[in-house]
């Protein structure tokens, strides 16, 4: 049967394809569509997540806010409020799901970090310059990347955090092992130098492997900060998060019922590029319905 493929960390799952929602696309709120008070909801509520608010101190800053401005109704705009803050907490939740699923279909051979320094460039040219640079890579040597701008919490100062894969052959500059003390952790730390990114500011390369990112805290460093900051995820293009296979019965060690019915597949099946080895059926047509995060392009 023609199934969906993903892999969760552990194991590709397959769940099969209902035909007649193949195609189908989620109807997104343009901008141009919100009212003053949406618009106000939003602004409010990234001002809460920016200052380390917890759930309930988020409701009451942004409840306030709104009555300020557009009056207190009562129960009538707790009910509001809370029907906001469940989609909020659900776009969170869909978000995370989607990047995770993203990162353990994908190889990645690197966990990058790039910090600004003012000495080097702005904070506006490192952003845009940082960014022009990654695309070109990616374009131009196959590199992918998937990651979050991200602010310092003591110093306020921009960093990127990123998921990178180099192809072999493909890695430009020369990266140099280094030991340093860490004032905030307080102990001597390795951090892996790349000379070609030095114009932008400090980088960290380190290496990376599927069993280090799926055992590791690499990916929940990176979520925290879609939680924390509403932080829309950077990514360049190529990444599936999941493929559409011919799934057969011998492929399947069980079932088990998540929403819908799904098949969890042998380890064998596919090989660490996602191709078929038991079965000569062509992966080459990946398809990818994200559209909540934002292009490197």
């Amino acid at each position: 049967m023609l199934c969906t493929v993903y892999n969760d960390g552990s194991h590709y799952i397959a769940y099969q394809i209902n035909n007649n929602k193949l195609h189908l696309k989620k109807d997104f709120v343009r901008k141009s569509d919100l009212t003053p008070m949406d618009k106000a909801f939003d602004e409010l509520y990234f001002l809460a997540l920016k200052g380390g608010l917890n759930l309930k101190e988020q409701k009451a800053f942004v409840r306030q806010g709104i009555a300020d401005s557009f009056g207190d109704a009562g129960e009538i705009l707790d009910n509001w409020l809370e029907e906001k803050f469940e989609i909020k907490l659900k776009n969170i939740s869909l978000r995370k799901k989607r990047f995770k699923r993203k990162a353990f279909l994908n190889n990645w051979n690197y966990f990058v970090t790039f910090t600004y320094d003012d000495d080097k460039q702005t904070e506006d040219s490192f952003k845009v310059k940082l960014r022009k640079c990654l695309s070109n890579l990616s374009s131009r040597r196959g590199w992918k990347i998937m990651g979050v701008w991200e602010y310092g919490a003591k110093e306020q100062r921009l960093h990127f955090h990123a998921l990178l894969y180099v192809p072999e052959g493909q890695l430009i500059g020369t990266i140099e092992k280094k030991q340093e003390y860490s004032k905030k952790k307080h102990k001597m730390i390795t951090r892996h130098e790349n000379d070609f990114f030095l114009k932008f500011g400090r980088n960290d390369f380190q290496p990376l492997n599927k069993n280090s990112l799926a055992k590791g805290h690499t990916l929940d460093y990176i979520l925290k900060y879609i939680t924390k900051t509403n932080e829309r995820i950077v990514y360049s293009r190529g990444i599936p998060s999941e493929f559409i296979d011919d799934i057969f019965e011998e492929d399947v060690v069980t079932e088990m019922e998540d929403f819908v019915l799904k098949y969890i597949l042998f380890d064998d099946v596919y090989d660490g590029e996602n191709r078929r080895v038991l079965k000569s059926v062509s992966l080459d047509k990946f398809c990818d319905f994200e559209n909540d995060e934002v292009s490197l392009e």
